[in-house]
């Protein structure tokens, strides 16, 4: 089937991929929090590191509004800080529901696209159920594939994104979500030696330098079916997490080593574990995300180039300006 665009797009979305950190936190010897910038300067992860060199890299992107899932992700999938029907965790059932209830008109950037072109270019969507509603990564077709948020990342691509690509080689837009980094939580950043990490969940960096190799599996397969050069790869994430902060502190940390999730305040400072006191150095771990536009479709003019910041809303409005989508919303596009 012949394909409407010039171009395809790639949008991974990682959860809790923390894209930088305040200088001169380590949590053991030279090694700084689990986190993309820290790790490219170190040469850990060589695939996120040539998607870097070779793309547009925003090197201080952020969440300035909500740092939980929800509100990443909707922040992602519409451009904007402002929109209502968030889903939430109600803990009185242990269940997850709407509050408030979603805008009936709320429509993420995938729905505008589907309906802009009239149907004509091919979205496919490989997420968890919440993240599948609209006003956030719905689309209008049956391409839409909505797993538990516990599923592996591994099998996330091998099992659902890579046979349907194999059988729609007319794809447009791609849009893969992998949640497990948020459950790697509550443990180490950094297993110190003599311990090893043994299995990619035992602490942010085993499972940091784990992603390396799925997203290298990735970049290595849309090259050998030859759609590289007509390929947009973006990599975001939605928030990062708290570790070495007044916020991890207060909900249990007793060491600079120790990750310790994403829940409010999202406003911290570093704090003095040593002298167990607050400093007056803004830490602010959450809001730290990640941001990554690269790929063999990418303008020379793109290429080999650092943004300095950046924010998660500007993540939409760029893949709206990739597919000519005239799309309303408060980010703005970094390719301009």
């Amino acid at each position: 089937m012949a394909r409407s665009l010039p171009y395809r797009v790639f949008l991974l979305v990682i959860d809790q991929l923390a894209g930088h950190w305040v200088e001169g936190v380590k949590v053991y010897e030279n090694f700084p929090p689990a986190n993309v910038e820290g790790y490219h300067q170190l040469d850990l992860i060589p695939n996120f590191s040539a998607l870097i060199n070779e793309g547009l890299w925003i090197r201080r992107p952020w969440n300035r509004g909500v740092c939980d899932t929800p509100h990443g992700m909707k922040y992602l999938a519409t451009g904007s800080y402002k929109r209502g029907g968030y889903w939430i965790f109600n803990y009185e059932n242990s269940g997850m529901g709407y509050y408030p209830e979603p805008k009936i008109e709320d429509k993420g950037l995938f729905e505008v696209a589907q309906r802009q072109y009239g149907g004509r270019i091919k979205i496919a969507v490989f997420t968890t159920d919440c993240w599948t509603h609209k006003g956030y990564f719905y689309v209008p077709t049956n391409n839409m594939h909505a797993l538990p948020g516990s599923y592996p990342d591994e099998l996330m691509w091998r099992d659902f994104a890579l046979p349907w690509l194999e059988k729609n080689q007319d794809w447009d837009v791609i849009h893969m979500y992998f949640p497990v980094n948020d459950k790697v939580s509550f443990c180490p950043s950094y297993n110190v030696p003599p311990l090893r990490d043994s299995f990619p969940t035992s602490s942010k960096h085993a499972y940091l330098l784990y992603l390396d190799q799925l997203v290298g599996e990735i970049v290595n397969y849309l090259k050998f079916k030859q759609y590289w050069n007509e390929t947009y790869m973006i990599i975001a994430s939605d928030h990062g997490y708290h570790l070495g902060c007044s916020t991890a502190k207060k909900f249990g940390a007793t060491s600079v080593n120790q990750c310790l999730d994403h829940p409010a305040p999202h406003d911290c400072v570093v704090w003095d574990f040593e002298n167990n006191k607050p400093t007056n150095i803004r830490s602010d771990c959450t809001r730290r995300i990640t941001f990554i536009v690269s790929g063999g479709a990418l303008s020379e003019k793109n290429r080999k180039k650092v943004i300095d910041e950046a924010e998660i809303i500007d993540v939409a409005p760029t893949i709206a300006d990739i597919l000519g989508v005239d799309y309303e919303c408060e980010g703005k596009s970094v390719l301009r």
